[in-house]
């Protein structure tokens, strides 16, 4: 993914936030299962079956984000690249959601059989982690782009996804009303500790790239708090996100509330995510200056270009 672009765009956004969003849903619910939580049967078949197409939704965005056949192949090429380990994390998870999604419906001869549900949930939440944490690893990486290297990336990575995890579970509970009030109840409370604990990694992440990260770094935190994306920063990421949702919590909790919170929460992860990649600005590297262009550099060489063709012409003809 990482091909010298200057911007990564909606589609690694939206792979980013569906991946991590459905393994977090997944994790959460399995994890209640396994503890034995008594959380409804409707709310963990619906849940889980959300994780998985939310997961199938980001594979589908990384098909689109890498553009072609060839590149697809070549993901799987490469096992000591981290984005190979992560393709492999998307497709093992894929894979074992799908079968502990299906535990929860009569249609399958194993429905109810717990001790192998649990058993796939186990294996599902590791893969779950993995996914989750490895995009963190992936931008840290990323040659050119010192926004993105910061040590605290992949912890933010991993509150996010568990905030919007959380957020998803107690979205799917408030819709269909049928799981028990008191789990309910203490997943918001877990989920608004999250919210804070966000809160702090993303100041503390900015602040630190303020003060001691390169110059190209410096330059992304003034993109996001009073430059080009500081209308999604603050809109989206802090109002939204996380103000908005710290408010309702004094609005009580029934269905309603619950469901509108989950959505702030989740529209916020999503502009997290659109932010801090396209903060991430590419830089050319020694000895790659003229490997690569933009497209304002390319409109600039073709009219060059052009202009000493018709002076050549004009030349010629004069002659």
């Amino acid at each position: 993914m990482e091909d010298k672009q200057a911007i990564w765009g909606g589609l690694a956004a939206g792979y980013f936030f569906c991946a991590a969003f459905g393994a977090m849903v997944f994790a959460v619910i399995a994890f209640l299962d396994i503890i034995t939580s008594p959380l409804a049967g409707e709310v963990s078949g619906t849940g889980s079956f959300l994780g998985l197409v939310a997961a199938g939704l980001g594979g589908l965005l990384l098909l689109a984000e890498l553009g072609n056949k060839k590149r697809f192949l070549l993901v799987f090429s490469r096992m000591q690249s981290i984005m190979t380990k992560g393709a492999l994390f998307l497709s093992c998870f894929i894979v074992l959601a799908a079968i502990y999604t299906s535990f929860w419906f009569d249609i399958f001869p194993w429905a109810g059989e717990n001790a192998g549900r649990r058993i796939i949930g186990f294996l599902g939440i590791i893969f779950a982690v993995a996914l989750v944490i490895y995009p963190g690893l992936e931008l840290g990486e990323a040659r050119g782009r010192s926004f993105w290297n910061g040590s605290a990336l992949v912890p933010l990575w991993l509150a996010a996804a568990l905030t919007s995890g959380l957020a998803g579970v107690i979205l799917v509970a408030a819709v269909t009303g049928t799981s028990p009030a008191p789990t309910i109840a203490i997943l918001d409370k877990v989920l608004l500790a999250l919210i804070i604990t966000q809160i702090i990694l993303i100041a503390t992440y900015i602040l630190g790239m303020r003060q001691s990260a390169p110059e190209e770094a410096r330059r992304s935190t003034a993109m996001l708090l009073t430059g080009k994306l500081k209308n999604i920063f603050w809109w989206g990421i802090v109002i939204c996100g996380h103000l908005i949702p710290c408010l309702l919590y004094f609005g009580g909790s029934g269905a309603g509330i619950l469901a509108v919170k989950s959505l702030f929460v989740l529209a916020g992860e999503v502009c997290l995510r659109v932010a801090f990649l396209q903060a991430g600005v590419r830089v050319s590297l020694p000895g790659e200056d003229n490997e690569w262009y933009q497209e304002e550099e390319i409109a600039v060489l073709a009219a060059r270009l052009e202009q000493t063709w018709q002076e050549r012409a004009a030349w010629l003809n004069g002659k």
